[in-house]
């Protein structure tokens, strides 16, 4: 049997090639398997590297007054053929009231562009800062009720956004300190204490009295603070005037400049360092010494009162006969033209006191021996034991 000769394989080439090419036309076509072409553009972002603050504001970072802007760029569909304005760090100096950056990248699939948004910078707190009073102190550099105290300051950059305002009302100290400050829009904040004398509590007043002597009078009292100071006015009994007689600190004034026979009245009242005031008390001079003089009113007297007549020239003696109502309660012959009343003795066997109530004393004068019985009438007057 004869046998055909095979056909060469170089003979078939040009069919060869031409498969090779329609299968790389469907490589490269959109959606089939193989190489496939970059079509995304570039991913483009960035991070801030600062410190936070308010109203879209940054307030420096941890190397001071600036901040920083880090760009990210990439492609995973292939390389990035080139970058404008994309450094990996770029430094913002501050402070700056508004700043962008743009960073821009190109792929085989296109170019992407990213601006930032407004990088505003102030890590600088308010400056001049302080605080000033509604009013001034109520008296010698002390406040004794509230009062209101405000902030105020400047900021260059990003501004003021608020300032301290409070209303002081204690406690009760000196150099109390007082919070404030200010705030600007970034959040930076500015503190200005201030100190104030404050006082809102009025000192206590307590144990007055009147020790009515011989010719004097003692007043006495007893303040919160011996700091305090007293002011005593005292003014006859009927009278409107009252002056003052004693401005000062101390417990006690001895009045000296007092006339027999008179009931006198003191008021008191004290003052601390803030001008604050006590309650007024008010309190009787009782008359020591009675006298004959004649008077709007009846006298009270202090205990143990001394009876005072005028002198009758050539009197040897005088009788002094003392009355409650109409009882007569006791008499004497004193050589002088005074008599100090005890505050208690005998008279016709029973036991007597000056108790409370009206008196009335008669005084005569007496002339020679007691036994010629020769009398002049001197006078007579009233007086009141208070109860």
């Amino acid at each position: 049997m004869r046998r055909r000769p095979m056909r060469s394989p170089l003979r078939s080439f040009p069919a060869l090639c031409l498969l090779a090419a329609a299968a790389l036309t469907l490589l490269a076509a959109p959606g089939s398997a193989g190489i496939v072409a970059d079509t995304t553009p570039p991913i483009v972002s960035y991070t801030v590297n600062g410190i936070v603050g308010a109203n879209n504001w940054y307030r420096g970072s941890s190397h001071g007054n600036s901040i920083s802007v880090n760009w990210s760029v990439s492609d995973p569909d292939g390389p990035i053929l080139s970058t404008t304005g994309c450094e990996p760090a770029v430094n913002i100096p501050g402070p700056n009231k508004g700043t962008t950056l743009t960073c821009s990248a190109t792929s085989d699939g296109g170019t992407t562009t990213i601006t930032t948004k407004l990088l505003k910078i102030d890590a600088d707190p308010p400056t001049a800062v302080s605080a000033s009073f509604a009013r001034a102190a109520d008296f010698n550099g002390w406040f004794n009720h509230p009062v209101a105290v405000s902030w105020q300051g400047t900021d260059a950059t990003s501004g003021i956004a608020s300032c301290s305002a409070v209303t002081f009302a204690g406690p009760d100290q000196t150099n109390t300190p007082i919070s404030g400050g200010c705030t600007d829009n970034a959040g930076n904040v500015a503190a200005a204490p201030v100190s104030i004398n404050y006082d809102s509590t009025a000192p206590v007043l307590s144990k007055a009295f009147v020790d009515s002597r011989n010719g004097s009078d003692l007043v006495t009292w007893k303040s919160s603070s011996p700091a305090d100071t007293a002011v005593v006015q005292r003014w006859q009994r009927g009278t409107k005037k009252q002056p003052v007689i004693f401005r000062g600190a101390g417990g006690s004034f001895m009045d000296k400049k007092v006339e027999a026979g008179l009931e006198y009245t003191y008021a008191v009242q004290t003052f601390d360092e803030a001008g604050n005031a006590s309650k007024r008390k008010i309190v009787a001079g009782l008359a020591k010494i009675v006298t004959m003089r004649k008077l709007p009113y009846v006298p009270r007297v202090a205990d143990k009162p001394i009876l005072r007549w005028g002198a009758t020239r050539g009197a040897s003696y005088y009788n002094v006969q003392l009355y409650r109502g109409s009882k007569r309660v006791f008499a004497a012959w004193p050589t002088t033209n005074q008599l100090g009343l005890p505050a208690g003795w005998r008279w016709n066997g029973h036991k007597q006191r000056l108790g409370p109530g009206r008196y009335r004393w008669y005084v005569w004068a007496g002339f020679g021996a007691r036994s010629f019985a020769r009398y002049r009438t001197v006078g007579s007057a009233q007086f009141v034991v208070p109860g």
